[in-house]
């Protein structure tokens, strides 16, 4: 698949079937990702990948954030069992999650770049994963910045979990994509 049809053509995808992707699949996408550009080569990306029952981990360490959150927030029991509940299932929603985590810089400024090169990192990896007949969706949310979540992962203090990334085979099919031509937000300053 050429480059300009995969950016135009790969679409966040939520629903995957449950078949397992082979790890060498895995490592594809993961390859991608440190070919991001990235300031001063900090290479500031690390990876968490989940599979199989590996995503236990990751679904317990959600779950006890969600309760944590419940109780600073006041929340009845039932409501609590709930939200408990949703957050354990989110790291099954997917035969592979990779976490991706940006570490922190020298300073506030390289921190900003590296988070920044995590980003187009995990493009990267959307790429790969669409051009290798994947799907894939980037999720975050409240449960990823609390600080359960951040003592799991070992994270620095300026360390910053960037992307839950979810990859399967896609259980739907393509839709309509809405963007609007880069023409409508674009200032040209030339001579």
């Amino acid at each position: 698949m050429d480059v300009i049809r995969a950016i135009q053509t790969r679409q966040s995808v939520g629903r995957v079937r449950r078949d397992p992707v082979p790890e060498v699949l895995v490592e594809s996408i993961l390859e991608s990702a440190v070919h991001a550009p990235n300031h001063k080569i900090t290479e500031p990306w690390r990876f968490h990948v989940f599979t199989g029952k590996g995503r236990g981990e990751l679904a317990r360490a959600r779950a006890e954030t969600a309760r944590l959150q419940a109780e600073a927030e006041g929340e009845g029991e039932e409501m609590a069992a709930g939200r408990i509940n949703r957050e354990r299932k989110k790291a099954f929603r997917a035969p592979v999650v990779i976490a991706v985590i940006s570490a922190s810089g020298r300073d506030e400024v390289e921190s900003l770049e590296n988070y920044a090169a995590c980003a187009a990192a995990v493009q990267n990896m959307q790429l790969t994963a669409h051009s290798l007949g994947l799907a894939s969706i980037w999720r975050t949310g409240p449960v990823a910045y609390h600080k359960h979540m951040r003592q799991f992962f070992g994270l620095k203090e300026n360390d910053r979990i960037v992307a839950y990334l979810y990859i399967g085979y896609p259980d739907m099919g393509e839709r309509p994509r809405r963007r609007s031509p880069a023409g409508e937000r674009t200032v040209w300053h030339g001579g």
